[in-house]
């Protein structure tokens, strides 16, 4: 009994350990790839305290290369706008000016009755009032409403990065991006963020200096 015990304490404070070095997203609402990393976890986790037989390090190290993955994929996602699409997807529009985009619904395969639930949660009972509405990579919605006055405003450089195409298939020509750099003597691998406005209006955040 006292070994399990143990065991049961070391590989706690390890799968504790490990959720901390992975970071903070790991604690709030999970991507597909960061519930997949926290399913295998726990499931490598509880082997050695089925059977005290089984050495520590058969969970140990296959906790550590699932971290280590994690890492490597949250390393590639930062350098790479394709790469962090392909893991942990986009945000996809199925209301866009207050029109809703069937076409999308089909291709998430939401029901009405999905997105009239979600719109009741955030307690918006009739849709008319939405003017734009996205389906977030952790499958929440965000909605705007069509008296909340501001004006939507969409990334097109993350990171350093050209986001050609942020929500979904609402895709912005790559020369439009240039040419708005060049416009404002901007630079993209200096920019952290650059967001464009329904009305033009341009909004960056420079990378700080390391």
């Amino acid at each position: 009994m006292t070994i399990t015990i143990i065991r049961a304490i070391i590989i706690y404070f390890f799968v504790v350990l490990a959720v901390r070095i992975m970071g903070r997203r790991q604690i709030g609402e999970l991507s597909t790839h960061e519930f997949v990393i926290t399913i295998l976890i726990s499931a490598v986790a509880t082997v050695p305290l089925e059977d005290n037989e089984i050495p520590l390090t058969n969970s140990l190290l296959p906790i550590l290369i699932l971290i280590s993955l994690e890492i490597i994929q949250s390393a590639l996602s930062m350098k790479s706008e394709k790469f962090r699409g392909l893991f942990e997807g986009k945000p996809i529009f199925i209301i866009k000016n207050g029109r809703l985009i069937q076409s999308e619904m089909r291709r998430l395969r939401l029901t009405m009755d999905d997105i009239l639930d979600n719109l009741r949660q955030q307690k918006i009972f009739d849709i008319s009032e939405v003017k734009n509405a996205v389906v977030e990579p952790n499958g929440k919605l965000s909605v705007q409403k069509k008296d909340d006055g501001d004006s939507f405003t969409t990334p097109i450089i993350t990171d350093g990065q050209l986001a050609t195409e942020y929500f979904g298939k609402n895709e912005i020509e790559k020369s439009e991006i240039e040419r708005l750099l060049k416009k404002n003597k901007l630079a993209a691998e200096e920019l952290m963020l650059l967001t464009l406005g329904e009305n033009g209006e341009l909004y960056y955040i420079k990378k700080e200096k390391k």
